[in-house]
């Protein structure tokens, strides 16, 4: 069978530019802003901007090299090529990105180049049924077949600059080696058969080198790092015994394996910030005081102790026992909620949208819940973080759904959606009679532990 190669060599990140930092400029402006956060992302930087009233910003930030800078806004990215003493200007319309970026100032056909290329690689993913479905010579084929087109075209830039043509170089290598590390998985998913992670290759992995710190600043670098990591933790003698402990004690296990695995310190750090942040996000994180305050005071990345100590005390604003925060939304009929309307019973909310296929697959399981504590001291609410207030009109009315059914203006920028930090959907919180939170990641309907934790709760009451 054909070795899947697929460029493994990836240049080292050039060095060269000023000796000492320069300042380089990065101004612009968003049309049609729904939000007035940016975030502008550097190898050793992530900052929150605020964006002017009219979309305008600038972010001066201090360099030795050439870097590539992530701007994020809401789910959208645009990667800006910046030297020392650059002033560089993007111009977004937040409502059709992709349609209307443009750049002017330093290095504008460069990052008119980047931005090309970017939307090559969201071609390639819009394809993804396409492509996975591919037999695995077939697919290795079509990779390089990609992998011509897309250098050819960085190879391109190297009469304006190297160093461009050599970062756009390996953010192609890196791409397409994500590609790969995805196939066994998609592959076996479109084909309807198991995935076996053990029986996958993954070989190729092993000849790229996970060890390159500098090199996090591409997302398919990053990716490969976390996938190599996931791989290689789960094939640890007893990685399934660890991995049925709670948190609190599995994170220091598996942060040990991970510092046998890797021997770049950034590298470690970003594995391992990962993994807790994830924790954070979705897990039982107020438990999780000792393991932060490990991580950070170890951690010799400060931008990555930043990240987590900054979600921690955000999170923690969510602890059990700390007041929920307050809402009023509509609901289908017009008719005005507020949290405080439902003080003396337990609230049980659901924040979903039509779209949302695992949200739609807890329906039944929510209906049967509301059927079985009928009459009881506890309120169901669903808040919709639909965009499409149509759709959400649809849903309700056909499928005549129950409990309060209400719709957050603003969807994911709403207030509710922001106050109770939501990250992905469906999150279902629980709050008792006193307008306390019992939990901010409540058990799912579909789960076993939902109803002991009501029955617990109720007889509270």
């Amino acid at each position: 069978m054909r070795k899947y190669l697929i460029l493994l060599t990836i240049p080292a990140m050039v060095a060269c530019g000023s000796k000492e930092p320069k300042q380089a400029v990065l101004a612009g402006r968003y049309l049609n802003l729904t939000d007035n956060a940016l975030v502008i992302e550097s190898l050793d930087a992530v900052d929150t901007i605020t964006l002017a009233d009219d979309g305008t910003f600038s972010y001066k930030i201090m360099l030795k090299s050439p870097a590539m800078l992530k701007a994020r806004y809401g789910r959208t990215q645009t990667i800006v090529y910046l030297q020392p003493g650059d002033s560089s200007f993007v111009e977004v319309d937040a409502k059709k990105p992709a349609l209307s970026t443009t750049f002017t100032g330093s290095n504008s056909e460069l990052n008119q180049n980047i931005k090309s290329r970017s939307e090559a690689f969201q071609n390639i993913w819009r394809g993804w049924r396409d492509l996975f479905s591919l037999d695995a010579r077939e697919f290795s084929l079509k990779i390089d077949s990609i992998s011509k087109e897309l250098l050819a075209k960085a190879d391109s830039a190297k009469a304006k600059s190297k160093t461009f043509a050599e970062m756009e170089a390996n953010r192609i290598r890196y791409f397409l080696l994500n590609l790969r590390s995805q196939y066994p998985q998609y592959s076996s998913y479109l084909s309807g058969k198991q995935y076996n992670r053990d029986s996958a290759d993954y070989s190729f992995l092993d000849r790229v080198d996970m060890n390159k710190g500098e090199h996090l600043t591409y997302d398919d670098y990053s990716a490969l790092v976390e996938t190599y990591a996931q791989l290689r933790i789960e094939k640890m003698n007893d990685f399934s015994e660890i991995s049925k402990k709670p948190a609190e004690e599995r994170l220091p296990l598996v942060f040990s394996m991970i510092d046998s695995i890797f021997t770049n310190p950034r590298i470690r750090d970003f594995v391992k910030k990962k993994l807790l942040l994830e924790e954070i996000q979705f897990g039982e994180f107020w438990k999780l005081t000792d393991v932060c305050t490990k991580y950070t005071a170890e951690c010799s990345t400060p931008v990555y102790s930043n990240e987590v100590k900054s979600l921690f005390a955000q999170k923690m604003k969510l602890a059990p026992g700390n007041a929920a925060p307050g809402f009023t939304y509509n609901d289908i009929k017009g008719k005005q909620y507020s949290l405080s309307d439902f003080r003396g019973k337990l609230v049980y909310i659901d924040f979903w949208a039509t779209w949302c296929g695992p949200c739609r697959g807890e329906l039944p399981h929510l209906e049967k819940l509301e059927k079985d504590y009928h009459g009881k001291k506890v309120v169901f609410v669903k808040i919709s973080l639909d965009d499409d207030m149509d759709a959400w009109r649809k849903m309700v009315t056909e499928k005549k759904m129950g409990g309060v059914q209400l719709h957050a203006e603003g969807a994911w920028n709403s207030d509710a959606a922001r106050s109770y930090q939501i990250k992905g959907i469906p999150t279902f919180i629980l709050i008792d009679a006193n307008g306390k939170i019992i939990s901010p990641s409540a058990p799912r309907p579909s789960s076993q532990e939902i109803r002991p934790l009501l029955d617990s709760e109720l007889a509270k009451i």
